[in-house]
Formats: C-alpha cells, sequence, structure tokens
C-alpha cells in the first residue's frame, strides 16, 4: 500500500512538472486546486522566492531565471485569451456589422461543429491519444442516416440508433489497436480514417453523392432558437459543461491527466490505463456522431465528405491554439473553446472584411503552423 502511495505521488509530480520530493512536501496544500486542472500558478518549474540583498550571485540568477519562466508561462498562460480579444476589437472597427446579436449567433453556429470535435480531441490529448477519424466519422453519419431514412425508408430512430451504433464500433476498433496491438493512435487512427471514409464511398448511395433528406426533422432542430441562442450553440455548450466537470471535478479527470502524464506510473499506481484509452476513443466516436447530426441537420444532406476535412483541420487547430501539446498530461478545455473561437472569429470577420477567399486560406495555414509551433513550445517547457 505504501508503495502504490509513492508511486501515485511519483506519477501526479511527473504529470505537473515539479519535483518529486515538491510534490510529497505539497501534497496536502489546498493551493494545488482541483485534481487534474493545471494552472499557471503551479506551471513553473519552482516556486518564486523573495531575493534578498545578502544572496549569493547564483541564488539571484536562479530568482531572475524563474521570474522569466513564470513571465513566459503567463504568456503561454493566456496568450490566446488576448489575440482572441484584439480580433474582436480590431473586426469590430474594421465592419460595422460585427457587433450585432445576427453575427454573434452566426459565428457560434459555424463554430459549433468545430467546438464539438475540438472537446473530443482535447479529452484524448490529454489522455496521450490522438483520434483522427473524427471527421469521418461524422461524414460517415451523415451518409448511414441518409442512406436508412431516403433511400432504405428506414425510420428516423432505427437510423438514428445504426448511425450511433456504428460510431461506437469503429471507436472500439481505434481501441483494439492502440491498447492491444500497441500501435501509436495516429498511425491506427490513419489507418481506420482510410478505411471507414471507402467504405462510406461504396455504399448504396450512386458513388458516393450526396443524398438529400426528405424529412425535415433535423433541419427543423438545428435551426432552431430557443432564448434566440442557436439550438447547435447550446449543444456545444452542454458538451463543453459536462466535459470540464469530469476532467475537473471528477477522479477519472485526474486518472486522464495522470495517464496522459506518464501512462507507466499510472499503471503501476493502479489507474486502469488500457480502459481509460478505450474510453477517450470511444468518446470521440460518440461527440463524432453528435457533430454529424448537426452537420446533417444544417446541410440538409448526407455524404461521405460533407464537411469533413474543413471541420477536422479546424478542430485540430483549435486544439493546438488552446496550447495543448501532443505528449499528453495537461490541457485545458476552456482553452480549447477559446481557441476554436479565436478560428470563427478570425474567418468571420475576414468575410465581413472582404478578404480574398484564397488569402483565407493562407492565413489558416499559418495559424496553423503558429499552433503546431506554440504545441512544441508547451513540450520543452514541460520537459524542462
Amino acid at each position: 500500500m505504501v508503495a502504490r502511495t509513492v508511486a501515485m505521488d511519483r506519477m501526479m509530480a511527473q504529470t505537473r512538472n515539479m519535483p518529486v520530493s515538491e510534490t510529497l512536501d505539497t501534497a496536502s496544500s489546498p493551493s494545488l486546486g482541483a485534481p487534474g486542472a493545471p494552472s499557471a500558478s503551479n506551471s513553473a518549474a519552482a516556486p518564486l522566492v523573495a531575493a534578498s540583498p545578502s544572496s549569493s550571485p547564483v541564488e539571484r540568477g536562479r530568482y531572475a531565471l524563474n521570474r522569466r519562466r513564470r513571465a513566459f508561462d503567463l504568456v503561454l498562460e493566456y496568450g490566446i485569451m488576448v489575440v482572441l480579444a484584439i480580433l474582436i476589437v480590431y473586426f469590430g472597427v474594421q465592419s460595422p456589422y460585427f457587433f450585432t446579436l445576427e453575427n454573434a449567433a452566426n459565428i457560434g453556429s459555424a463554430v459549433a461543429v468545430t467546438g464539438i470535435l475540438a472537446a473530443g480531441l482535447t479529452v484524448a490529448l490529454i489522455a496521450g491519444q490522438l483520434d483522427l477519424t473524427v471527421g469521418t466519422v461524422m461524414g460517415m453519419t451523415t451518409t448511414i442516416f441518409a442512406t436508412l431514412t431516403v433511400l432504405d425508408h428506414t425510420s428516423l430512430l432505427a437510423a438514428i440508433a445504426v448511425a450511433v451504433g456504428a460510431g461506437l464500433a469503429l471507436g472500439l476498433v481505434n481501441g483494439v489497436l492502440v491498447v492491444n496491438f500497441g500501435i501509436n493512435s495516429i498511425i491506427a487512427t490513419i489507418a481506420t480514417n482510410q478505411f471507414v471514409l471507402g467504405v462510406s464511398l461504396v455504399t448504396p448511395t450512386p458513388h458516393g453523392q450526396n443524398v438529400f433528406l426528405t424529412d425535415q426533422t433535423f433541419q427543423t432542430l438545428t435551426n432552431a432558437r430557443p432564448l434566440g441562442i442557436p439550438a447547435p450553440v447550446l449543444v456545444m455548450a452542454v458538451v463543453y459543461l459536462l466535459l470540464y466537470v469530469l476532467l475537473v471535478h471528477t477522479k477519472l479527470g485526474s486518472h486522464l491527466y495522470a495517464t496522459g502524464g506518464n501512462a507507466s506510473a499510472a499503471l503501476r499506481a493502479g489507474i486502469p490505463v488500457t480502459l481509460l484509452y478505450r474510453l477517450v476513443f470511444l468518446l470521440t466516436a460518440v461527440l463524432a456522431v453528435l457533430a454529424g447530426f448537426i452537420v446533417l441537420g444544417r446541410a440538409g444532406l448526407g455524404g461521405p465528405q460533407v464537411g469533413t476535412d474543413v471541420n477536422t483541420f479546424d478542430a485540430l487547430t483549435g486544439v493546438l491554439l488552446g496550447g495543448i501539446g501532443l505528449s499528453g498530461g495537461s490541457g485545458r478545455l476552456e482553452r480549447t473553446l477559446a481557441g476554436v473561437l479565436l478560428i470563427g472569429v478570425l474567418e468571420n470577420g475576414m468575410t465581413l472584411v472582404n478578404v480574398d477567399s484564397f488569402f483565407q486560406t493562407m492565413v489558416r495555414g499559418a495559424v496553423l503552423v503558429f499552433a503546431v509551433v506554440l504545441g512544441a513550445i508547451n513540450v520543452k517547457r514541460k520537459a524542462r
């Protein structure tokens, strides 16, 4: 029991980038915050201590280094919020239509699908995994539903059940490839992504073409605005609220952070690492199916490539902009949301000020490069 406790302490120390001895000494301190929710106050490698006039040159140098590190950590922590605020102010000045309720609703509707996919990717990356099938699962959902309801005249509930079941089946397959066969999650999900895309293209739809819905139920639900708020925005808000509670206020969330930080230490501490990996892939699949239903209602049609490429690209960019690296063990859901909103505001603002579409593509690519660089910086910061 003592060995298991020590293993848990070591694992949590590695997760939060703190020396093990410091973690053991401060395990009972209330300043550590909620389990699994890293904050700017504990992200620095060593605490700040006041340098007295009698301090040695070495101590003064260490103090100055800690101050620089803390300042850099604050930039990484809140930089995305500052950039988002600057973009909002800039486009608000450049366009008289930006600061309107209708435009705010448009931005929310535009980022809802991307935000739901990004939420699932955030949880996966925190656990140290990456699921690249989310976009294809979304297209597969629209294909299955449209094929069953329009061509096979299946009931809506039966079509929904089949689409959800197919998404869960793919999540289980990804979990088996990663857990049972030990395949890297990026490689495994690239392979299953191509397989599912191929299956969707040879479905009963004519050569993978889109099928238009004849029943308007999904379109009615998707276009509804309870209290003036678009329904997809409300769905995204519920998803983020539930996942925030999961990550910050539950033992499962703490285990996800610990597993992503050091899977071997988490396993020695008794955390069911392999089970968590399977659950993560199931979660990303379910959220991708949910996003697929929203796309289905918005577009009014289903097909293998309905909205897949752009939404996957934007979702991954939003996650990386939020400062979540590919190494696992760190990340915050609210920063992912800020990254997704930044992409939505940028695209909406460029459209309002009549920026050329080709230039918009270039800007989106530049944003992704910046996001990747930001992720690399975070990895180095954790390793120091």
